[in-house]
């Protein structure tokens, strides 16, 4: 289980936490990531459910993709105003890079040519989108650039996902937000600590989000504001999925049904195979 903590400083900071290790090995799990892809699609998780739970409502839903041209391919997470997310990565079992210092090189894998898009459905007309150019690769620094360049938010983020062999031992994130009143010397003394908050998925590793922001925020008397369990959900459907079949129209539905024997649609975020015979078929189209 996975719980995501919020607190405020001051009426002029937010700071969330959450601690991922649950989110990131279902997705190891579903997805056959190899140790990059996990660290890559583990870190951009983590970031979804945090930003997540910024929503007001439980409906409001964003999707993000970032596509840096290196050997992952394009990442695209989900997430809801309910706690849940999802992704998906390109080339799952992409070759592992390690640094000169044994660290896992998730730059290079993910890529510095591209961009970081996001999409937020919050029931408007149309949906929000922002975007921004990739910095690093490394995830972090690119969603901190993103919120400062394409929302003019200033913040600080900090993600982390530790692996032993094909399992996630620990994960986790830390999402600073800054409001406009937050007095010059807090912002500077909050800096401080969030240069000194390395080795991310360290932290995590047997303690809390709770525990993470009173270790390095305690100075700042932080009150934890909320709670929640967050966890890696899938929501497709069949009803969804009929619509996808539909869209083919009948002509090219019954053409894949006469070659192949039947239509098998595969859910890229979770697995869920849904497959459709002659009869099946034949009843989606009669409605």
């Amino acid at each position: 289980m996975s719980i995501l903590t919020k607190a405020i400083i001051e009426n002029a900071v937010i700071v969330s936490a959450v601690e991922s290790k649950d989110i990131v090995n279902k997705a190891i799990k579903i997805h056959k990531l190899s140790p990059v892809a996990a660290a890559a699609l583990g870190r951009a998780l983590t970031m979804a459910a945090l930003m997540g739970k910024e929503f007001k409502n439980k409906d409001d839903y964003l999707t993000v993709t970032i596509d840096g041209g290196g050997p992952l391919g394009k990442i695209t997470v989900c997430a809801d105003g309910d706690g849940h997310v999802k992704g998906d990565i390109e080339n799952p079992i992409a070759d592992t890079i390690v640094k000169e210092d044994g660290h896992l090189d998730v730059g290079t894998a993910v890529g510095r040519d591209g961009q970081l898009t996001v999409i937020k459905d919050i029931g408007l007309k149309q949906p929000y989108v922002g975007t921004s150019k990739l910095i690093s690769g490394e995830i972090a620094a690119d969603f901190a650039y993103y919120y400062a360049t394409s929302e003019q938010q200033p913040c600080g983020v900090t993600l982390g996902v530790g692996l032993n062999q094909k399992r996630c031992k620990s994960a986790g994130g830390v999402f600073v937000q800054v409001m406009p009143n937050c007095p010059e010397d807090l912002l500077f003394r909050l800096e401080t600590v969030m240069y000194a908050m390395d080795e991310m998925s360290y932290q995590f590793d047997g303690s809390t989000a709770e525990d993470v922001i009173k270790r390095f925020f305690g100075e700042f008397n932080p009150v934890i504001t909320e709670s929640c369990e967050v966890s890696y959900k899938c929501n497709c459907s069949k009803r969804k999925i009929n619509r996808v079949v539909k869209s083919l129209g009948k002509s090219e539905a019954q053409d894949i049904i006469n070659e192949m024997g039947q239509i098998e649609v595969c859910c890229h975020f979770c697995g869920k195979k849904y497959v459709y015979d002659q009869q099946a078929c034949d009843k989606l189209f009669s409605k």
